[in-house]
């Protein structure tokens, strides 16, 4: 019977996976064009589940599993095993191919992870003649023509408790642009009531938006590479670090003085026990000589 119960968990622990989760790698890389860009994500216990790589600005998958079902041959998953990654290589990147990617599981729980790519020209790019004649007769018909454009501001460094505050200005050519997309860390942002709001305005006049999120009541965790997106191309990041001194002077001197008597007491508490010690030890001296 023992033998059974023992085989029994032998197997047991053979099968147990463990929790999947991700483990921790960079949301935010950069190549330049032309270049191969690795796009990593590495899942601890994946199990007999599979990774599907995306771009969140497309409907349809990227690759499942190991197949690659975008109609794009410079797309290969490669799996490394002794780091436990499934990474999306993509070769000869353009600017077409800057923007959010995410890493799902296959499973019941959401389990998903976003990567920001950005791409850069080579310094040695300049634009061709034809480019720089196009621009300058678009210009030439249309005295009022705009190059896209996206800037990011705020504050680099807010204290706990305050609202970190961005504003993203967009830019458009002939047309006012639509809207942006707001990511923290890689992470799509959404307007949540009393903790993140997003809102914006438009002007007809100079083709132009302004996106502003706001993180009410900040914390530690809202510390990171904050980012807006109109599109592909168009987009603007800022660091944010959410600082460890908030609390007001009061509560600072609260906190000092519990620290103090707490500090006392335990002093008057080893004081007594070591004098009982003693006491006990002069005693058992006084008795024994005696």
């Amino acid at each position: 019977m023992a033998i059974v119960l023992l085989t029994a968990t032998v197997d047991y622990v053979a099968d147990y996976e463990g929790p999947t989760y991700f483990i921790p790698q960079p949301n935010n890389v950069t190549y330049q064009a032309g270049a191969t860009a690795t796009l990593t994500c590495s899942v601890e216990n994946l199990g007999k589940k599979f990774i599907v790589w995306r771009k969140t600005a497309e409907p349809h998958p990227i690759s499942v599993g190991n197949m690659i079902y975008a109609p794009d041959t410079r797309y290969e998953v490669a799996f490394a095993p002794e780091r436990r990654e499934f990474n999306l290589v993509i070769r000869a990147v353009t600017q077409h191919d800057a923007g959010v990617y995410e890493c799902q599981v296959s499973s019941r729980d959401k389990l998903v992870r976003h990567i920001m790519l950005r791409i850069e020209e080579r310094p040695e790019t300049l634009p061709s003649q034809s480019h720089i004649s196009r621009e300058s007769n678009v210009a030439i018909r249309n005295p009022d023509y705009t190059m896209p454009e996206i800037l990011l501001s705020g504050k680099e460094y807010v204290n706990t408790g305050d609202t970190i505050r961005l504003v993203c200005n967009v830019t458009g050519t002939s047309d006012i642009p639509q809207d942006v997309d707001w990511f923290r860390n890689g992470n799509l942002l959404r307007s949540i009531s009393n903790k993140i709001l997003i809102s914006k305005e438009t002007s007809m006049v100079r083709r132009k938006l302004d996106s502003v999120l706001e993180v009410r009541f900040s914390k530690l965790e809202d510390t990171g590479e904050y980012v807006c997106r109109n599109s592909e191309i168009l987009i603007a990041s800022q660091k944010v670090i959410v600082l460890n001194d908030g609390d007001s002077n009061v509560g600072k001197r609260g906190a000092g003085a519990e620290a103090t008597s707490g500090q006392i007491c335990n002093r008057q508490w080893w004081s007594l026990i070591i004098s009982v010690f003693l006491a006990k030890a002069v005693t058992d001296i006084i008795v024994h000589t005696s």
